[in-house]
């Protein structure tokens, strides 16, 4: 049987597997729940497909499963057996999710000679996306467009394409992609989340909620339990807040986004609870309750801090919760850091959320100041933790200017 993307044949003796094997690519790529159920059936089909056991090493090394090494070591010796382009596929695929900075230009050699390959392609794009740097909006986007003639009308190409486009600087065109994806997969998680961002960085609030509201009655069944379902819910619950139903987006946000409930990983956990604690405390001044586990996540990125994706979101969790003592730890344990542009990027944003929460509101805005577009692209993330660095700036050169009038 041919792969869908790739064009490829795939080695397996079981029609049946290769069906059930694209469909679990679809779901993974989706973001949609069911995906590991339907490799374990894969695999069950046919135990030597190789593809398909690399597939299920992705979701179990995703999901901290203590079976990944059994899977990642199954896949290898399988690959021995299979066709050159899938041996070539798991080699880097395996490679990537183990070391992606060490194997990161030879995985950027691989897509640009295998623009079929949205697996690699997609695990490559969210790397860059967090660690990329200054010039990840463009590394992004190039990748993307260069597989464009390839995968032209695949949705779940279309669905990355359109956040990059969007997140590059153009999301109005970027809406326009993203609303040709969701047509083809009406269901893909993936895909209305990338329509969040879009309609964020468009500044309309009320459209996201009305159309998340909207996909969620139509979608919840196949959603919930979805990687991204907590995510998704954070982008309604910060909507919302954006147009004034603060308790609605809180109740929403303990309900969904918290870390005591959400069904996201660590890291966006750790970036939602950040972006919306900082967002309320920036506004409202409010100081929010300092959990058992919001504490056990902070401190679970201790080791972490040196990256100013991670020093951002611990710093305002800290901030938001009335922690001091937290914000100078964390930037004694920056400081201790070897010296590199990163560390350096994440002790000036800790340094201005202390200063900020001491109400050292001029310190906080030179501090800001300072930070360039492009060291601020190169934080991480999305254009949502761009705005959230933009907010605090803004919100301290307002309490600067009010003290001043004083």
């Amino acid at each position: 049987m041919i792969h869908s993307r790739t064009g490829n044949s795939m080695t397996t003796a079981s029609i049946q597997a290769a069906q059930l094997y694209l469909d679990a690519l679809d779901l993974i790529l989706g973001s949609e729940s069911g995906a590991k159920e339907l490799l374990d059936r894969t695999l069950e089909q046919d135990p030597n497909f190789a593809l398909a056991m690399a597939a299920r090493y992705t979701l179990a090394k995703d999901a901290n499963d203590p079976e990944a090494d059994r899977f990642k070591d199954k896949a290898q010796a399988l690959a021995e057996q299979s066709e050159p382009w899938e041996q070539a596929h798991i080699d880097v695929l395996i490679g990537l999710l183990a070391d992606p900075y060490g194997n990161l230009q030879r995985t950027q050699e691989y897509v640009a000679a295998n623009p079929g390959d949205l697996l690699v392609i997609s695990q490559l794009c969210g790397y860059l996306i967090f660690y990329g740097g200054e010039e990840k909006l463009s590394r992004v986007l190039n990748i993307l467009k260069a597989s464009e003639s390839t995968l032209a009308d695949d949705w779940a190409f279309l669905a990355r394409l359109g956040f990059a486009v969007s997140e590059a600087g153009d999301p109005e065109q970027g809406r326009r992609i993203q609303e040709r994806a969701l047509k083809l997969r009406p269901q893909s998680l993936y895909t209305i989340h990338g329509y969040a961002h879009i309609l964020h960085d468009l500044g309309v609030p009320d459209q996201s909620v009305s159309l998340i509201n909207r996909w969620l009655d139509e979608n919840r069944a196949s959603a919930e339990g979805g990687a991204l379902y907590g995510h998704l819910q954070w982008h309604l619950a910060l909507a919302e807040w954006q147009v004034g139903y603060r308790e609605d987006a809180w109740a929403l946000y303990q309900r969904y986004c918290a870390p005591e409930t959400t069904t996201c990983g660590p890291v966006l956990t750790l970036a939602d609870c950040g972006g919306f604690l900082l967002r309320d405390y920036l506004k409202t001044g409010d100081i929010s309750a300092l959990s058992s586990a919001v504490t056990e996540l902070t401190s679970r990125f201790e080791g972490m801090l040196a990256h100013p994706f991670i020093a951002l979101h611990v710093a305002g969790i800290h901030a938001a919760t009335g922690n001091l003592a937290g914000l100078e730890s964390c930037e004694a344990l920056i400081r201790d850091k070897e010296a590199s542009t990163n560390r350096d990027l994440a002790l000036q944003l800790v340094a201005a959320v202390r200063h900020f929460a001491r109400s050292e509101y001029q310190d906080t805005a030179e501090i800001l100041n300072g930070i360039s577009a492009a060291q601020r692209i190169g934080v991480g993330g999305s254009y949502v933790e761009r705005m959230l660095i933009d907010l605090l700036e803004a919100k301290a050169q307002e309490r600067a200017a009010s003290t001043d009038d004083i």
